[in-house]
């Protein structure tokens, strides 16, 4: 696959990703459904910080998102356990909405660069970047199946 396709990939699912959150109200997004382990909200940010943190330091690049969303949102963690108040979900989506273009920016012409050590068994940059929306999309799909639990 060609990077521009990847790319492109990229950006088409997380338009989907966004628009679909748009839709959800906000009295339902901190509310854990029965079966599941975590919130709307939380996903979302999961979804963000997961991203945030690899793509970025494997170009040798700051990530993008405040400190304290990675506190917030790492693999593990519960909306139950914060200790601060979460960003809204206004902020949360605009980040979603901003940061395809601010990979693509960082990552463009490294996506065959070999990863310094291997995530999850990817080996290079573009490996990760479908890892990640495929990532995305399993969180989204947690996320819908909540929408239909609560609505």
């Amino acid at each position: 696959m060609r990077e521009e396709q990847l790319f492109e990939q990229m950006k088409l699912w997380r338009n989907w990703s966004v628009k679909f959150l748009r839709s959800i109200s906000e009295s339902y997004v901190d509310i854990i459904p029965e079966g599941h382990n975590n919130s709307i909200r939380w996903n979302a940010g999961h979804i963000l910080v997961g991203w945030d943190n690899t793509m970025f330091p494997t170009v040798n690049e700051h990530r993008k998102m405040p400190l304290s969303y990675h506190l917030l949102f790492p693999s593990g963690s519960n909306p139950g356990d914060w200790k601060e108040q979460p960003p809204s979900m206004n902020k949360l989506i605009t980040h979603l909405e901003e940061q395809p273009f601010m990979i693509e920016q960082a990552c463009s012409g490294h996506l065959d660069a070999p990863l310094r050590e291997s995530f999850l068994g990817m080996k290079t940059l573009g490996d990760m970047v479908i890892f990640h929306m495929n990532h995305e999309n399993l969180h989204m799909g947690l996320i819908k199946s909540m929408k239909q639990t609560l609505a």
